[in-house]
Order: structure tokens, then sequence, then C-alpha cells
């Protein structure tokens, strides 16, 4: 029948097409997927922070950057090069979320104060422990920054009392 050979014709050329403009659109999403398969959304003072996932063709990703911060007149977006975030090691792009949602959360332009505050939050949410670690460490071994980081997040801040504010 014609609806047939119709339907035949929009299944056989309609579908790889949508499948291949889809591949060349950016995305964007409340949450990300770690290399595990849960997901997690980024909140920064009581509101979610949307990511934008750049396609190959958006002017980001030409940049060369994994990702990005940026404030916006409703909150935070993390901007994420698609194609770089998929090409890091597991332990590294999950790393990766934290790190962003710090810049968001704390928030923070200091890369190191952003590592700092991601991997605290990290461990807070259950996502970092010495295995976990330990193979982030392997990949950047005897590298300042990263020695740096780990420090920072090994260090015990001091216990005060709500509403007090640190001097000196």
């Amino acid at each position: 029948t014609p609806m047939t050979l119709l339907n035949n014709w929009r299944r056989a050329w309609f579908g790889p097409m949508v499948a291949a403009v889809l591949v060349w659109l950016p995305s964007v999403a409340v949450a990300f997927t770690f290399a595990d398969g849960t997901s997690m959304t980024c909140t920064a003072r009581g509101v979610a922070v949307r990511e934008y996932y750049a396609g190959p063709a958006d002017p980001f990703t030409r940049l060369g950057r994994i990702g990005l911060a940026e404030r916006t007149s409703d909150g935070y977006r993390i901007t994420w090069n698609q194609q770089r975030l998929q090409q890091l090691p597991p332990e590294l792009r999950d790393f990766l979320f934290f790190h962003e949602c710090a810049h968001a959360t704390v928030p923070t332009e200091v890369e190191l104060e952003a590592n700092c505050a991601g991997l605290k939050a990290m461990r807070a949410a259950g996502r970092a422990g010495p295995a976990f670690e330990s193979r982030l460490r392997a990949m950047f071994p005897n590298n300042p920054y990263w020695n740096e980081t780990f420090a920072c997040a090994d260090r015990v801040e001091p216990v005060r009392a709500p509403g007090t504010v640190p001097t000196g």
C-alpha cells in the first residue's frame, strides 16, 4: 500500500538523518552522569546548575577546554566539551564534575580552590576514597598542583561556633 511505502521510506531515511543531526547538536541537562552510570545535580545556592554539552561544531569545543562553570543571569551553567570529556579516564571525568561544581558552589575562579573544594565535596558524597584517590594521584605523579590539591583537601578545618567569622 502507499501508506506502507511511505512509512518504510520514513524509517529508512528519517531515522538515520535525525540520529546524524543529534550527534552535532548540543544538549542541555541538569544532572551529570558518572562513569558508573549514576548521576548527580550540582546545586548552587538552592538552584540546580544547568549543564550544556557542546557538540563538535560548537565554538566552545574549538577552544580545547574540557569544562567551564560560569555565572548566568539566573545562576550558573557548566559547559562541557563532550568530545574531550569522553576521552578522559573515568576517575578524572568524575572528579571534573565536582571541580566545575565547586566553581559555582564556593564560588571561586581560583583553579586550586575549585580542585580542593571539589575533592572535599566528592569525598563527602561518598564518591572518593583511598582507592579512587590513589588512581587519581597516579595520573599526576610529582605534580605540585595536584600535590597541593590533595594536601588542601586533607587539611582539617578548625571548628567554629555558628555565625562566627575567622580573624587574622
